[in-house]
């Protein structure tokens, strides 16, 4: 048996092969190389113009709390002007205040405080120098009480009395609720719901707002939708309010659209949806209590919903 070469014998390339390597090589050596040749020999880099300015800012300082510069402020400054007294929760928190801040300033306000002039904001815990110099030129606020009204203050006289000052006010308040005639809840002006005690800018506003998505007040109850209102409260102010059934907005059932139905806080998309869909496929409704033929209006929805219907 004779012993084979290992050049020779095992490793063996034809002629073609051989060939086909060296092309091989040539091409690995032109990609590795090209690129090289190109960016020293024959790529001009393009040129641009740059602009390099200090940026120098009054006020912007580095925040060392946050860790960030006041230009890139955490808070938003409105759009328009606003009244601070009037607005509400998701007002506030548009501006970079938390829940639980802006809710803060909600619970000061339904207390009775009002703010009235812009400086007042700094009575806010919450309102620090950074939001306050934001919000500042969107206040819809005096910068400052006039000077005639302070001075009219200081030249009243006082008379002395001999009954202490606590059953002044106290017996003031009293004539104040007694010339004080009921409204309409569902009728009132904002201007006519802050003469009562107890509702301020706040409550006015949010009572206004509950009625007009509900199309008017039918129970007290619903009140409780107003944040920070409490039984405690209703009772104060409950002797001042009408509630009068005929003054509510009703919707027909026959007629309204989808989106008109889901608009009212007491109809979910499906009853809607399924109020419209018997109407349109079966037939126009002929009693208002036929809604219960929909599977999602129990006896107890429709005991609620039946004063907001109507058929025409």
């Amino acid at each position: 048996m004779t012993k084979k070469n290992w050049d020779s014998d095992w490793i063996h390339f034809s002629k073609r092969a051989r060939r086909g390597v060296f092309v091989l090589i040539i091409i690995f050596i032109a990609v590795a190389v090209s690129p090289r040749i190109y960016y020293n020999y024959f790529y001009t880099p393009p040129q641009y113009d740059i602009l390099v300015r200090s940026i120098i800012a009054e006020g912007i300082e580095k925040d060392s709390v946050y860790g960030k510069d006041e230009i890139g402020s955490r808070y938003n400054q409105p759009s328009v002007l606003f009244n601070p007294n009037d607005y509400l929760l998701e007002e506030w928190m548009a501006t970079g205040l938390s829940e639980k801040q802006s809710a803060s300033i909600l619970k000061y306000l339904a207390t009775g405080a009002v703010l009235k002039v812009k400086s007042d904001l700094k009575k806010l815990y919450v309102v620090d120098e950074e939001l306050y110099n934001l919000l500042a030129p969107k206040i819809a606020l005096p910068d400052s009480i006039e000077k005639s009204k302070k001075e009219s203050y200081s030249k009243k006289s006082f008379v002395k009395v001999d009954r202490p000052i606590e059953q002044n006010q106290e017996e003031t308040v009293n004539d104040r609720k007694d010339s004080l005639k009921p409204v309409s809840i569902n009728t009132a002006s904002a201007w006519d719901l802050k003469k009562i005690p107890g509702i301020g800018p706040y409550f006015a506003k949010e009572i206004i707002k509950i009625r007009e998505s509900y199309g008017g007040i039918i129970a007290y109850e619903q009140l409780f939708d107003v944040y920070l209102m409490d039984e405690e409260k209703i009772e104060v102010i409950k002797p001042f309010l009408i509630i009068d059934e005929s003054e509510i907005r009703k919707i027909d059932i026959n007629s309204a659209s989808e989106k008109q139905l889901r608009n009212h806080p007491l109809i979910s998309y499906d009853m809607a949806k399924s109020i419209v869909f018997f109407r349109e496929n079966h037939r126009v409704y002929k009693r208002i209590d036929e809604v219960l033929l929909s599977p999602y209006i129990d006896g107890e929805k429709y005991k609620d919903l039946k004063p907001y219907l109507k058929l025409d």
